[in-house]
Protein backbone atom coordinates (compact mmCIF):
# COMPACT_ATOMS: atom_id res chain seq x y z
CA UNK A 1 0.00 0.00 0.00
CA UNK A 2 1.47 3.35 -0.99
CA UNK A 3 1.46 6.43 1.24
CA UNK A 4 -1.60 7.96 -0.44
CA UNK A 5 -3.63 4.77 -0.01
CA UNK A 6 -2.54 4.50 3.62
CA UNK A 7 -3.64 8.08 4.32
CA UNK A 8 -7.01 7.43 2.66
CA UNK A 9 -7.46 4.29 4.78
CA UNK A 10 -6.56 6.24 7.92
CA UNK A 11 -9.06 8.98 6.96
CA UNK A 12 -11.80 6.39 6.65
CA UNK A 13 -10.95 4.98 10.08
CA UNK A 14 -10.97 8.47 11.63
CA UNK A 15 -14.34 9.20 9.98
CA UNK A 16 -15.79 6.01 11.45
CA UNK A 17 -14.46 6.90 14.89
CA UNK A 18 -15.97 10.40 14.63
CA UNK A 19 -19.33 8.86 13.70
CA UNK A 20 -19.15 6.54 16.72
CA UNK A 21 -18.39 9.46 19.04
CA UNK A 22 -21.22 11.56 17.63
CA UNK A 23 -23.64 8.64 18.07
CA UNK A 24 -22.52 8.29 21.68
CA UNK A 25 -23.01 12.02 22.19
CA UNK A 26 -26.51 11.79 20.76
CA UNK A 27 -27.32 8.92 23.09
CA UNK A 28 -26.14 10.98 26.06
CA UNK A 29 -28.23 13.98 24.95
CA UNK A 30 -25.10 15.88 23.86
CA UNK A 31 -24.03 16.12 27.51
CA UNK A 32 -20.50 14.71 27.57
CA UNK A 33 -17.57 17.08 27.64
CA UNK A 34 -15.11 14.22 27.16
CA UNK A 35 -16.82 13.02 23.98
CA UNK A 36 -17.08 16.57 22.64
CA UNK A 37 -13.33 17.01 23.22
CA UNK A 38 -12.63 13.66 21.56
CA UNK A 39 -14.63 14.69 18.47
CA UNK A 40 -12.71 17.98 18.32
CA UNK A 41 -9.38 16.17 18.59
CA UNK A 42 -10.38 13.65 15.92
CA UNK A 43 -11.44 16.44 13.57
CA UNK A 44 -8.05 18.13 14.00
CA UNK A 45 -6.28 14.84 13.24
CA UNK A 46 -8.53 14.33 10.20
CA UNK A 47 -7.81 17.84 8.90
CA UNK A 48 -4.08 17.22 9.26
CA UNK A 49 -4.31 13.92 7.36
CA UNK A 50 -6.37 15.54 4.63
CA UNK A 51 -3.74 18.27 4.18
CA UNK A 52 -1.03 15.61 3.85
CA UNK A 53 -3.14 13.71 1.30
CA UNK A 54 -3.65 16.87 -0.76
CA UNK A 55 0.07 17.60 -0.67
CA UNK A 56 0.85 14.07 -1.82
CA UNK A 57 -1.69 14.33 -4.61
CA UNK A 58 -0.31 17.68 -5.79
CA UNK A 59 3.33 16.54 -5.68
CA UNK A 60 4.76 15.59 -9.03
CA UNK A 61 7.55 13.02 -9.38
CA UNK A 62 10.85 14.74 -8.66
CA UNK A 63 9.53 16.69 -5.67
CA UNK A 64 7.95 19.62 -7.49
CA UNK A 65 4.45 20.72 -6.52
CA UNK A 66 1.84 22.02 -8.90
CA UNK A 67 0.60 25.58 -8.49
CA UNK A 68 -3.18 25.78 -8.14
Amino acid sequence: MNKQEQLMDNLLNIDLEIIDCVRSLQESNWDSGNLKQQVGDLLKIRDNMLEKLILLKDTKPGGCTEKT
